[in-house]
C-alpha cells in the first residue's frame, strides 16, 4: 500500500483561502494541515481516490502535501534542483543516463510523516519515460518505466 501511495505521489508531482478546505477534505486533514503549515499561502485543495492533495506556497517554495484516506499525513513534495541530490546519485545518473540520449524532466523531494527523505527524478528519453527513486545515502534505482 506504501509503494501505491508513493507511486501516487511521485505521478502527481507535477487560491483559495488558506485554510478553506473543501467539504470533500475531512475535519482531521484540515486540523492537521493548519497546525502543521500555519505559514502556507496560496492552498489549493484536491481530493481524489483516498488521497488529499494540498498544494502550497511555504518560504517562497511550492509544495504538495499528501493525506491518506485516514486523514493521516503520508508525505510531502517539493522540487528540488538536480545539482542537490546526494553527489553519488549525481554520478551514477550522469553516467549511466547519459544525455542527451536522456533528459531531466523533474526533480523532487519527498519528505514521509516521520520526515525520512527520499528522492525521485524523472527522465525522459525518445519512447519512454523512467522514474528513479535515490536513497540520502545515494543509491539510485528505477522506480517505474512507462512507454511514451
Amino acid at each position: 500500500m506504501k509503494k501505491l501511495f508513493i507511486t501516487a505521489l511521485a505521478a502527481i508531482a507535477i487560491g483559495t483561502s488558506a485554510f478553506a478546505g473543501p467539504s470533500s477534505i475531512s475535519k482531521k486533514v484540515t486540523d492537521h494541515f493548519k497546525s502543521t503549515f500555519t505559514k502556507a499561502q496560496d492552498v489549493t485543495w484536491n481530493s481524489d481516490y483516498q488521497i488529499d492533495k494540498i498544494s502550497f506556497v511555504l518560504d517562497n517554495t511550492k509544495v504538495d502535501a499528501f493525506y491518506g484516506a485516514d486523514g493521516d499525513l503520508i508525505g510531502t513534495t517539493q522540487p528540488l534542483q538536480f545539482d542537490k541530490l546526494p553527489k553519488a546519485a549525481i554520478e551514477t545518473i550522469t553516467t549511466k543516463y547519459t544525455f542527451p540520449e536522456f533528459q531531466v524532466v523533474d526533480c523532487i523531494q519527498f519528505s514521509n510523516a516521520d520526515n525520512e527523505k527520499d528522492y525521485y527524478v524523472t527522465l525522459s528519453k525518445k519512447n519512454e519515460n523512467l522514474l528513479l527513486k535515490i536513497t540520502p545515502a545515494g543509491m539510485v534505482r528505477v522506480f517505474s518505466k512507462t512507454r511514451k
